[in-house]
C-alpha cells in the first residue's frame, strides 16, 4: 500500500446483501462520506427498482454522533426533519433519458473523492457495479474513448439496427474476452462494447490501465448462493409492493421510451414487458427472480477475480479492516 496516496475504502459485493447499510454504518463510524458505484442510482426517478434506500444515509441523532466529523443535520428534501444524515454522492444526478457510461462515471467519482476529502470526510466508494468500482480503483485510461461524436454517432444508429444475438456474434468474434465476462443480457453494455471497437480500433478488453490514484481497502459482503437467493425474492417481493410498477409508468409519463427502459435490465426490463402485454405479471416476476438471481453470480464471478478483496461477515469484521488500514 502507498501511504502517499489518499486513502479509500470500497464496500462491494453482488446485489442484495446490504452493502448500503453497512457502508452507512461505517461511514457514521469513521466519518465518512459514500460515493455510490452502482450504474443505475445516478438516474433520477429509479428509486425503488435500483434499491436506492436513500433512508439508509438517515439516523436519529440520539443514536450518537459518528466518530470524526459531525453528521449533517436539519431539514433535508430526502428525510424527516431533524435528523442526522451521512453524506452521500452520484446518486440521482441525470435524467433517465440521458446516456451515461462508465468513462463519465470515473471522472465523477474522481471529482467525488476530492469533494469528500476536502470536507475531511474519509471516502467510501459502495456499490456493485464491478466495472465502475475497477474504473477507479484501477484507474482505468478512458483516453481512447475521447474519439468524433459524429463517428460514435454513425456507429451507433447502424448497430441500433441490429438485433441482440447478432451484437452478441459480432463482440465474440471481435473481442472474446470482453464477449466472456459481459453481461450478456444488456444489450446496452454490448452495444457499447461493440461501439468502442469500431470508434476507436481499440478492444474493451485492452483498454489501459494507468494505476491507482489511492490507497484502497476493498470490503466485499455475501452470503452462501441459497440465502443471497432468498434475501432477493423476499426484496423484490417489497420492492413491488412499495409501487415499483408505479415508478416505472412514471418513467413512462415522463418520456421515458419502452426502448430505454429495457437498457436499464432486470427490474424495469420485465416490468415494463408487462406493463407492454408481453408477459403476464406472474411471469415477469418468476422471470425477473430468476435474472437477478444470474445477475448476482455474475457479479460474484467478476469481484472473485480480484485477490484484494478482504471479505468480511458483519460490521465488526469490516470495522477491525478499517482500523488496520488506517493505521498504515
Amino acid at each position: 500500500m502507498d501511504s502517499d496516496k489518499q486513502k479509500l475504502i470500497v464496500v462491494l459485493g453482488p446485489t442484495a446483501t446490504g452493502k448500503t447499510k453497512l457502508a452507512v454504518a461505517l461511514a457514521r463510524r469513521f466519518g465518512g462520506e459514500i460515493i455510490s458505484a452502482d450504474s443505475r442510482q445516478v438516474f433520477r426517478g429509479m428509486d425503488i427498482g435500483t434499491g436506492k434506500d436513500l433512508a439508509d444515509y438517515y439516523f436519529d441523532a440520539s443514536e450518537g454522533q459518528r466518530t470524526g466529523k459531525k453528521a449533517h443535520s436539519g431539514k433535508d428534501a430526502r428525510g424527516p426533519k431533524r435528523l442526522q444524515h451521512v453524506p452521500y454522492q452520484l446518486i440521482d444526478i441525470i435524467s433517465p433519458k440521458t446516456a451515461f457510461n462508465v468513462c463519465k462515471y470515473q471522472k465523477l467519482a474522481y471529482k467525488a473523492v476530492e469533494k469528500a476529502v476536502s470536507a475531511g470526510h474519509l471516502p467510501i466508494l459502495a456499490g456493485g457495479t464491478g466495472l465502475y468500482i475497477d474504473a477507479v480503483v484501477k484507474g482505468y485510461d478512458f483516453s481512447g474513448e475521447e474519439v468524433s461524436t459524429k463517428k460514435t454517432a454513425e456507429i451507433r444508429k447502424k448497430l441500433d439496427k441490429l438485433s441482440l444475438p447478432q451484437l452478441l456474434s459480432r463482440l465474440e468474434r471481435v473481442d472474446p474476452k470482453t464477449y466472456q465476462k459481459i453481461d450478456r443480457a444488456n444489450r446496452r453494455r454490448v452495444q457499447r462494447a461493440l461501439e468502442v471497437y469500431y470508434v476507436s480500433g481499440k478492444k474493451k478488453s485492452k483498454e489501459g490501465v494507468v494505476g491507482s490514484r489511492y490507497d484502497v481497502l476493498l470490503l466485499g459482503i455475501t452470503f452462501p448462493l441459497p440465502e443471497l437467493y432468498r434475501r432477493i425474492d423476499a426484496r423484490l417481493d417489497s420492492r413491488l409492493k412499495e409501487g415499483m410498477v408505479r415508478e416505472i409508468k412514471k418513467l413512462r409519463r415522463q418520456g421515458v421510451s419502452w426502448k430505454r427502459l429495457d437498457e436499464f435490465g432486470l427490474e424495469y426490463r420485465y416490468i415494463s414487458r408487462y406493463l407492454r402485454g408481453e408477459l403476464s405479471y406472474e411471469e415477469a416476476t418468476e422471470k425477473l427472480k430468476q435474472e437477478i438471481h444470474h445477475f448476482a453470480k455474475r457479479q460474484m464471478t467478476w469481484f472473485k477475480r480480484n485477490p484484494d478483496i478482504v471479505w468480511v461477515k458483519n460490521l465488526s469484521q469490516a470495522e477491525k479492516a478499517i482500523k488496520k488500514f488506517l493505521k498504515k
